[in-house]
């Protein structure tokens, strides 16, 4: 009995708040919501703690790598211009996040077949 009327009313009125949500949205946002899908999408998930972004172990581990990498390297101004984007990069490493991985990987193979010698002519 794992369908009883509650779960089916509960399930019933969990649906109809959300479809309000979404129908009070912005077109903007209907249209976000719509693209990574309206059955994936949940209105009702707490939000997460900006702490835990910031003190999680994957951000103290990037900080760390990016202050050593700040200290020894040639472009150190230019490189801490970029730091939010450095630190988003390091810390998807670490975390093993797939667009981090894609980035490395293009880097690669990017040494790898032009040397960084001809500016990406062959």
């Amino acid at each position: 009995m794992g369908n009883s009327i509650k779960d089916q009313v509960d399930r019933e009125e969990y649906e109809r708040r959300k479809r309000a949500i979404f129908e009070s949205m912005s077109k903007r946002g209907q249209q976000r919501i719509l693209k990574m899908g309206y059955e994936n999408w949940d209105p009702f998930i707490e939000p997460k703690d900006p702490r835990e972004f910031l003190f999680s172990s994957p951000s103290q581990q990037a900080k760390e790598i990016l202050a050593r990498f700040f200290e020894t390297s040639d472009i150190k101004e230019l490189a801490q211009s970029f730091h939010g984007d450095l630190f988003e990069f390091v810390r998807g490493l670490i975390r093993g996040d797939a667009k981090s991985r894609v980035i490395m990987a293009f880097c690669r193979w990017y040494i790898t077949k032009y040397d960084g010698k001809n500016n990406g002519k062959s």
